[in-house]
Formats: C-alpha cells, structure tokens, sequence
C-alpha cells in the first residue's frame, strides 16, 4: 500500500509539472492500462469468491417457515437415523399452525458451519455435524 501511494504521489507531481495537454494525454494513457488491469482482477475475484462459496461446506436454512422440523446432517461416516413423527398440531405441510410457529434458535457458526436464521419451525432445529459412528436420534 505504501508503495502504491508513493508512486501514485509520483504520478500526480509529474502530471503537475507537465503542460495541461500533455497530463491529459498521459492520464488518458494511464487510466486505459489501470481498466486493463482491472477488469480480469474483477473477474477473477467473482469467480474466486463463487468457488468459495460452493465450496465452503456449510448448511444454512434462511427466511423460511418450515411446517415440521429442520435436521442438517453433515460429516458423516457411519450411519445415521433421525426418526420421530411430524410435530403434533402442525398444520397443513409446508404452513406451521400459528399456535405452534417459534422463531428458529440457532444461529449461524461461520462459512463452514451449519445454520437456521430467520425461519419459523413447527418442530425441533437438528444440527448433526461430524458423527464418526451410529447416532440414533427419535423423538
């Protein structure tokens, strides 16, 4: 950064020291090679961030009403079972009865992590990461 700042002082002295003609045609010049170099960087940074975000392993659940309830599983290399019935006096599926919507609990834990937020459930938020053998959960 420094650097950059020093030769931008440098640019701007030398252009001020020019005749008026000459430091356009010189900015003309200099502002065409900086949108060269610009817009592959641009490009390169979206593709690098969408890789990121493919990439990055993590579960999340956002703005969302949810008739019974959210199981996130992840990580898992045995065998898993996550049994129990739809929540009781759940509506219609996909609509919670409004008597038993509550705001989901649990929150974001990075870009990796697993996450419910900003969703209404009728049921129980599961959040299974990393089982290494049987996990058995009923309800």
């Amino acid at each position: 950064m420094l650097a950059a700042g020093i030769v931008l002082i440098g640019v701007g002295v030398l252009l001020g020291m020019t005749r008026l003609d000459d430091a356009d045609k010189w900015g003309s010049v200099i502002g065409g090679i900086v949108a060269l170099v610009g817009l592959p960087m641009t490009a390169y940074g979206l593709v690098l961030a969408r890789r990121q975000r493919t990439s990055a392993g993590g579960q999340s659940v956002t703005d969302s009403a949810i008739g019974g309830g959210v199981a996130q599983v992840r990580g898992v290399r045995g065998n898993v079972r996550i049994g129990g019935s739809a929540a009781p006096g759940a509506g219609a599926p996909g609509q919670p009865s409004a008597a038993r919507r509550r705001p989901s609990s649990a929150s974001p834990s990075g870009p990796d992590g697993q996450s419910v937020a900003g969703s209404w459930t009728a049921g129980p938020v599961r959040q299974i990461d990393d089982v290494g053998g049987d996990a058995d959960i009923d309800r």
